[in-house]
């Protein structure tokens, strides 16, 4: 029962909505992240996991991927048109608790487009024989492009959802702008941008591990990434560095609760040295299990009675 819920990217979901729960502790907002606020996030993440996984097409289908993860491939596509159906539903889900969180502008709707509308440029189609390369082909720019989106996804909605909590977007709302959503944050620009910028050198940083699993399909399909150039073991050195330097930031920002941030710190920098200690063989799975487990140590010691 478990690799076929990893091969449809329910676990991986897991990752995005952790992501959003880092925003709201790092940044003071735990209280905003109601069932409906992680559902929406999570539902959102499996609609662009499988959009990239199963495409809109079996012609779209990127071969780099059947040479990748062959189980996963076989899998998906013996059971391609169940699991585009359930990318419908997580889109339809999507839709509507993000309406649900925000009724009276259409922002989160517009993030649940956006998603999908990034996942195509990323990777919509396989590469052709002397097409140009896509996002997915870049070096450095590949991984980039999934930290931001995620991380601006995590903070965009942990800023909508604490704006509601505060009172905006409930009852006699209907006459305001976006911009009140973010105008009424008790929180300063600088810690947004200081979480931004953390959680996308994060999520860059486990992309990296990720593509280790694929290091040998992205060289053969010229898909530049870290693994690929400098091999899995300095990767997995360049990933782990990052995140430990990363883990210690957290504890010199000038703004944002310290306990959220001391609680960040020592749970990365204690996930990051356990899997370089297991170095599985296989490590996406992992990845993506590692930030929920993250997310939920953090929440129970933010929680726990004083």
């Amino acid at each position: 029962m478990i690799q076929p819920l990893a091969h449809l990217a329910l676990f991986a979901a897991v990752y995005v909505a952790a992501a959003v729960v880092c925003a709201a502790q790092l940044t003071g907002t735990q209280g905003a992240l109601t069932p409906v606020v992680l559902l929406y996030a999570w539902s959102t993440a499996l609609l662009a996991y499988l959009l990239d996984r199963v495409k809109l097409r079996d012609a779209w289908l990127d071969p780099a991927d059947r040479q990748a993860h062959p189980d996963r491939f076989a899998f998906l596509f013996t059971h391609r048109r169940a699991a585009r159906l359930l990318m419908a539903g997580a889109g339809v889900v999507s839709l509507v608790s993000g309406w649900m969180i925000h009724p009276t502008h259409p922002i989160a709707a517009a993030g649940t487009f956006a998603t999908i509308a990034g996942v195509l440029l990323y990777a919509g189609r396989p590469r052709t024989a002397g097409g140009g390369a896509r996002v997915k082909d870049r070096f450095v720019v590949k991984n980039l492009f999934v930290g931001a989106g995620i991380a601006g996804f995590a903070v965009l909605i942990v800023c909508i959802a604490a704006a509601r909590r505060d009172g905006v977007g409930t009852g006699g709302y209907d006459a305001a702008s976006i911009s009140d959503v973010f105008s009424r944050l008790p929180r300063p620009p600088l810690l947004l941008a200081l979480a931004f910028a953390y959680l996308t050198l994060r999520i860059y940083a486990d992309a990296v591990l990720c593509d280790i699993d694929d290091e040998d399909s992205d060289r053969a399909h010229g898909t530049r990434t870290l693994p690929a150039r400098f091999g899995g073991a300095r990767a997995w050195d360049i990933a782990m560095w990052l995140r430990l330097a990363l883990a210690a930031s957290l504890l010199l920002w000038p703004v944002g609760p310290f306990a959220g941030r001391a609680a960040w710190a020592i749970a990365s920098a204690a996930g990051t040295i356990a899997l370089r200690w297991w170095r599985p063989a296989k490590i996406r799975d992992l990845v993506d299990a590692r930030f929920g487990v993250e997310a939920a140590c953090v929440w129970a010691v933010l929680t726990l009675p004083a």
